[in-house]
């Protein structure tokens, strides 16, 4: 696990000390904060088109990587609601810290995803962030395109490792569907497969 606290929150960073806090900033972050992602996480409504390719009480197994939070622009939020259980990966320990709170039949899991079972830089913009990278060009794309500035970027050392090791340690197979969204760095994770 990466244990690290890469937050600006001054209340993050207090809550990390009192389980009450934590439970308080967890909660303001599922359903307050993100209150309208409660009936429908994702943007554009792709669970429901996902969902209409199973027979309808299927229960599946997913693989979540990138998965950024549980509910807010989550395509298996409608899955885990639905009884599918599945694997979740961020490379925010924030993020998972969500998951294990909101969706804890799952599997959550604190690593970077990458080609090889390493050390790698992380481009850290926000505790809740989709732009949170590995991948320096995709870095170099957020600070032309979506002003991102170079003060506003942690860069930290974190283990990386396989999707397959990832899939074998939790002897995880028969995958029925599959989100991988990490920012620039997904043609690298699947150049094996």
């Amino acid at each position: 696990m990466n244990n690290f606290i890469l937050s600006k929150s001054t209340f993050y960073k207090y809550s990390k000390k009192n389980k009450f806090l934590k439970k308080l900033y967890f909660f303001y972050n599922i359903y307050l904060r993100n209150r309208k992602f409660l009936k429908k996480g994702t943007q554009f409504g792709e669970d429901e088109f996902i969902l209409n390719l199973f027979e309808k009480n299927y229960k599946g197994k997913f693989l979540d990587v990138g998965c950024y939070h549980p509910t807010k622009h989550n395509n298996t939020y409608l899955m885990y609601k639905k009884k599918w259980s599945g694997i979740n990966i961020d490379l925010n320990p924030f993020t998972i810290e969500l998951f294990n709170f909101m969706r804890p039949r799952d599997i959550n899991i604190n690593i970077g995803i990458s080609d090889t079972n390493d050390e790698k830089k992380l481009y850290f913009i926000d505790e809740l962030n989709t732009q949170n990278t590995l991948d320096e060009n995709q870095l170099n794309f957020l600070k032309k395109y979506h002003n991102i500035q170079d003060y506003e970027i942690i860069e930290k050392k974190i283990i990386t490792k396989t999707l397959e090791s990832i899939l074998d340690e939790h002897k995880f197979y028969f995958i029925d569907f599959m989100n991988l969204d990490i920012e620039g760095h997904e043609f690298k994770v699947l150049k094996n497969y």
